[in-house]
């Protein structure tokens, strides 16, 4: 995974406040927009089906095909 993507996604884990776990998940996405390597990964993933049923199912496979 690019730098910054493991970091971000743990700093958006939802805390016992769902607002407070949103607006931590809109920041950690929005900064990982300004990187190029995440952006090409958001793009090739969602290219590939990343936000259907099927890829929701097996995002991990699916973006480790797309970073391979």
């Amino acid at each position: 995974m690019p730098e910054g993507v493991i970091a971000a996604a743990e700093r958006a884990i939802v805390p016992e406040d769902l607002a407070e776990g949103l607006r931590r998940e809109n920041d950690a996405w929005t900064g990982q927009f300004v990187r190029p390597a995440a952006m090409e990964l958001i793009r090739e993933g969602l290219a590939r089906g990343a936000q259907t049923s099927a890829g929701e199912r097996d995002l991990g496979g699916l973006l480790r095909k797309v970073a391979g």
